[in-house]
């Protein structure tokens, strides 16, 4: 039966099964990482700006997200929802474990001109008093939310709303994808960050879900020296940290580069769900 135990035992599984599954527990190896790489994430939101303001604009129309909005971000990274979110609503904290991320959060909003309207809060987010502290909780593409526990907890620290965007099917990093199966032989298992747990979990606990999908394409262009230095440590997380996974890194990249760029491709659908924390369905008797 499609019960919420089913789709809590499903999203566990399909966390356990995925490529990502021997970093999990690695945190302070993945703060370094986003640490060493916040600025390059950073201009990367400015380029994809247009479909973040969409998404938001999107809640707005809503009435997700409204002037009088107090928001917490969860997993913030160097503000790609945070400034559009600061922008549209009273006040917005962006939570991060990353100080550098926040830093650049931080520089972000100063040009933008909406420091005023951004706190950084370097934190666990699950080290939050579970008390209703914010009008809306949100939380994107994050490690953060991956199990019944720290779904239901966003319930827990809002007043009225909570949001998460996750991805409808598998996504696809192109170059990221190709250097899976050249290091290991397969393509990467992306199902773990699939809005369907979520939204199914929610839906069986009585809430009301909202969802909608947006397409999400872009092309970035960067050194081969960046990617290099990005890939290499990005598949270190993994345990994949030899001589001869540097190389071929290395080889790999340097093969698919013209005049010293390469292109990443990233495709795919984007699933923004929300829903009243405060409100369930009636249980008929």
């Amino acid at each position: 039966m499609c019960n919420t135990k089913f789709w809590t035992e499903a999203w566990q599984e399909a966390r356990e099964s995925s490529h990502q599954a021997p970093s999990y527990g690695n945190k302070q190896g993945w703060q370094q990482f986003w640490n060493d790489f916040a600025e390059q994430y950073a201009l990367r939101n400015r380029q994809s700006r247009p479909i973040y303001n969409a998404i938001i604009d999107g809640l707005v129309a809503d009435g997700v997200i409204t002037p009088a909005s107090t928001v917490l971000d969860i997993g913030c990274g160097a503000g790609t929802f945070t400034l559009p979110l600061a922008a549209r609503a009273k006040q917005a904290t962006g939570l991060d474990t990353a100080a550098q991320m926040l830093s650049v959060l931080q520089s972000e909003a100063a040009h933008d001109r909406i420091s005023d309207r951004i706190t950084a809060l370097q934190a666990d987010w699950l080290d939050l008093p579970a008390e209703p502290a914010y009008d809306v909780v949100f939380a994107a593409n994050t490690t953060a939310i991956n199990d019944y526990d720290s779904l239901m907890k966003m319930n827990e620290l809002s007043r009225g709303t909570c949001c998460l965007i996750g991805f409808a099917g598998t996504y696809h990093i192109k170059v990221r994808t190709l250097l899976w199966e050249h290091l290991i032989g397969t393509p990467p298992e992306q199902t773990a960050f699939d809005i369907q747990y979520p939204f199914n979990i929610l839906y069986q606990d009585r809430y009301l879900p909202n969802i909608k999908f947006y397409s999400y394409r872009q092309r970035y262009r960067e050194t081969l020296a960046f990617m290099i230095e990005y890939y290499t440590s990005y598949f270190k997380l993994f345990g994949l940290d030899s001589p001869e996974t540097s190389a071929k890194i290395t080889e790999f990249l340097a093969n698919r580069s013209v005049e010293d760029y390469c292109t990443e491709l990233i495709n795919s659908t984007i699933g923004v769900l929300w829903w009243r924390a405060d409100r369930k369905t009636t249980v008929l008797e």
